[in-house]
């Protein structure tokens, strides 16, 4: 049963590429993109590696739709003998609208579905591990509203603020992109992230179709 909403992201992330149109607009709407992150928190022995799969497709010149998949990973060091370790998927799926406000910059506003799944915890105390995926699938929603700035042909800045909520927890999100076409379907991604009492940063690829 927990590959079934698994099957479905996929379905959409792919089939979604039916609706690709060709539209004058001052960043890209249209790409697949792999990124990893990592984020820490001050003060705390923890860190979240994130490794994510997104499509995002513009299927009319005002509405787009994105989905993401991603795999996470958090480490927490209690002492030198004792570790926490939870990993997870997330699926994600979004539908936004775009508004020109300069021939070189958009605003996106975005709302959609978060799901949760697979999710385990492994506790590790000297040469001792117990893991345990006894957790229940979780649905959320975010929202976020955002700035796609086209600093030349070849960079393209964007940032946005993202409200997140999964079940009994929420969080706000700011994010920043930095994206630098090499070609006409290529480009190299550098982003940051940053929640309340933690920030991050990571890099990706940007494949346009």
């Amino acid at each position: 049963m927990k590959l079934i909403p698994l099957y479905l992201t996929l379905a959409s992330l792919f089939s979604s590429a039916a609706f690709a149109n060709d539209f004058n607009t001052p960043v890209s709407y249209r790409y697949y993109q792999l990124n990893y992150t990592e984020v820490s928190t001050e003060d705390v022995d923890d860190q979240l590696k994130t490794y994510n799969f997104s499509m995002t497709d513009l299927i009319n010149p005002n509405a787009f739709v994105r989905t993401n998949f991603s795999y996470v990973n958090k480490e927490t060091i209690i002492d030198e003998h004792n570790s926490l370790t939870m990993t997870a998927l997330q699926g994600l799926y979004n539908v936004g609208t775009r508004v020109a406000l300069h021939h070189k910059v958009d605003l996106t506003v975005e709302t959609g579905a978060v799901y949760e799944f697979a999710k385990e915890l492994e506790v590790k105390s000297n040469s001792v591990s117990v893991s345990s995926d006894d957790f229940d699938d979780e649905f959320g929603f975010n929202a976020a509203i955002g700035l796609g700035i086209q600093l030349s042909h070849q960079f393209e800045f964007l940032v946005d603020v993202a409200y997140i909520d999964i079940a009994d927890s929420s969080e706000i999100e700011y994010s920043a992109e930095f994206v630098i076409n090499l070609g006409p379907n290529f480009a190299l991604v550098a982003n940051g992230v940053k929640y309340e009492e933690s920030i991050g940063v990571g890099f990706g690829l940007q494949f346009g179709f």
